[in-house]
């Protein structure tokens, strides 16, 4: 049996990329999201997702905008002039160097969990903006937070087999992925010594840059048995927001998860699409 939950991450961070989330899951092909709390779009793409029954998680930001709490309990994760988190590559410094103290860290895990449970309800799972959940400095400190709020599922994002097989990715994306791998298996271990699950497999990231019809069609033609979590990032035309944001891509992730052979193709090849709700 192949199960499919295709997660569309970055769910709230502005208006335009909660539109194009929601498009694809009203057609039918995103079955999951995971909200980012201190987005500009959170309070509306919260309650929407709610109305909307879209089983819906805990994107968990400690990288990116301001925090949930309050910047002088937390300040140890910020830049120590904007208020805001350090950018991803900084703040994984810091947290390496132990420079970080683990009490804002678990402040700002609650805060993030509390504003989710407030303005949505339970989340389905947990995994990280930037992949900051599978941190080394961050899965022991998010373990026990999770247990408490009865939290049983994250993302481990390690994606095997890797490129090229198909379609191919630059030395630094694969390089990277093979990083995260090592890391997500590592986190994986500590996870499930605590019961916390995860899926079977892991696709998406080598897909980031790299969207486009025939490859999500070698991607789902691959597809092997049990569980797998496909991560995407759809949205709307913007003119604002981040690069990421900005970036073509993000329309062309859309067209391809809202093209009308996706649904044949899943059929054919016997997938079903589930939720982690339904795990």
């Amino acid at each position: 049996m192949r199960r499919l939950i295709i997660n569309a991450d970055d769910l709230g961070v502005n208006a335009p990329r909660s539109h194009g989330i929601f498009q694809c899951f009203e057609f039918g092909v995103v079955t999951s999201a995971t909200l980012i709390c201190n987005g500009s779009d959170a309070d509306r793409a919260a309650k929407h997702a709610r109305e909307k029954k879209l089983p819906t998680g805990l994107h968990l930001n400690l990288t990116d905008g301001t925090p949930i709490s309050k910047p002088k309990d937390v300040a140890s994760l910020l830049q120590s002039t904007a208020g805001e988190f350090r950018r991803r590559e900084l703040q994984k410094r810091s947290l390496g160097l132990g420079e970080i103290d683990p009490l804002h860290i678990e402040r700002e895990i609650r805060a993030q969990i509390e504003w989710f449970l407030d303005h949505h309800g339970q989340p389905t799972h947990v995994d990280g903006h930037h992949k900051i959940h599978i941190h080394p400095a961050i899965t022991p400190l998010l373990i026990p937070i999770l247990d408490r709020y009865g939290i049983g599922m994250v993302r481990i994002p390690a994606e095997d087999p890797l490129p090229p097989f198909g379609y191919v990715i630059s030395d630094e994306q694969l390089a990277a992925a093979k990083a995260s791998a090592v890391e997500a298996r590592e986190a994986q271990t500590l996870f499930a010594a605590h019961g916390i699950r995860s899926t079977n497999h892991f696709r998406g990231q080598t897909l980031v840059g790299n969207a486009s019809q025939k490859n999500l069609r070698h991607i789902l033609t691959r597809l092997p048995e049990g569980t797998t979590e496909l991560m995407v990032h759809p949205g709307s035309m913007t003119p604002i927001g981040s690069p990421f944001d900005l970036d073509p891509q993000r329309q062309t992730e859309l067209q391809m998860l809202t093209n009308p052979e996706v649904p044949g193709l899943l059929k054919e090849r016997k997938i079903e699409l589930i939720s982690f709700a339904d795990m």
